[in-house]
């Protein structure tokens, strides 16, 4: 009697594990066929002409014949661009550093000084 109940819970206990190594096997068939079906629709929407033409304008600025293309940009960019060059250059400063400084108010022995040992002598 014990060896009967062996048998039938050792049968059992492998009916188990096979059903469930087919629902995983199963599971695994579906995720892998969603992933196929998801690629798929991505390899077919990169081949469409809709998209190649947007990568193009993206990356490679061309455009489709008759297009105009438009770029919105703040005034002031507008203004740095389009005005004479010597008025720009003029408008630009140049400020020293604080080592500048120091270094435009010394006398050449105390500047010889300062390069050579890093030292301030004033």
């Amino acid at each position: 009697m014990l060896y009967m109940m062996y048998i039938v819970g050792n049968y059992k206990y492998r009916e188990y594990r096979i059903n469930s190594n087919i629902e995983y096997l199963e599971k695994l068939k579906e995720s892998f066929t969603q992933k196929i079906q998801k690629a798929e629709d991505i390899i077919e929407y990169k081949n469409t002409k809709a998209y190649k033409n947007k990568i193009l304008k993206q990356e490679q600025g061309k455009k489709n014949k008759g297009e105009q293309v438009v770029y919105l940009i703040t005034e002031k960019k507008y203004e740095k661009y389009t005005k004479p060059a010597s008025e720009t250059l003029s408008q630009i400063e140049i400020p020293l550093s604080s080592e500048e400084n120091l270094i435009q108010s010394m006398s050449i022995y105390e500047k010889w000084n300062y390069f050579l040992f890093g030292k301030d002598v004033r």
